[in-house]
């Protein structure tokens, strides 16, 4: 049975649900440390390069929501001053770059990742692939893309109007 939740809401939640994880895991990798240091005078040397890319993989994610919310780089100053109709059209030209740029980007991520993963490099201290670490840059703008998909599918159908309904600027969740 098809679930009545849209597309995007379900994929913002999974990426708000994955960020989640990692904050907490940033966390716990943060308290360990701190008690392995303190207390038993034995750090973890890999914990803080562990976190950095922990916190990479939550800003990338983080900026799939934004794009998904419209309200990534987004410069309004001119833009609340113009009729409606510009505004249609000053969103899908923008969104247009938006899907223009991110697949430009996600083309050459996977260039550098396939070098990454051909050469086995690792990171210095936690010896992660690296080609994990990276590999976030597509998936975060690849969500990013997708969402703005649904969004142009939408305007062309009629449902949307601006690149922000209004109904979707704060998360359902926020409201209550």
């Amino acid at each position: 049975m098809a679930s009545k939740t849209p597309l995007d809401v379900r994929l913002i939640r999974l990426l708000r649900f994955v960020i989640g994880l990692l904050m907490i895991a940033a966390v716990a990798v943060n308290c360990a440390n701190v008690v392995g240091r303190y207390v038993f005078l034995k750090p973890f040397v890999w914990a803080e390069e562990a976190m950095q890319f922990m916190h990479l993989w939550m800003v990338m994610l983080g900026a799939a929501i934004l794009t998904g919310h419209g309200i990534h780089l987004k410069m309004d100053a001119a833009y609340l001053l113009v009729s409606p109709r510009v505004r249609r059209v000053l969103d899908a030209f923008t969104n247009l770059l938006g899907v223009l740029v991110s697949l430009y980007i996600i083309v050459s991520a996977i260039q550098i990742i396939r070098m990454l993963a051909a050469n086995d490099q690792r990171s210095i201290i936690a010896r992660v692939p690296m080609a994990w670490m990276y590999a976030v840059i597509p998936l975060g703008f690849g969500c990013g893309v997708l969402l703005l998909m649904i969004w142009f599918y939408r305007l062309c159908r009629g449902q949307t109007r601006e690149s922000v309904p209004r109904e979707r600027v704060a998360p359902a969740e926020m409201t209550r």
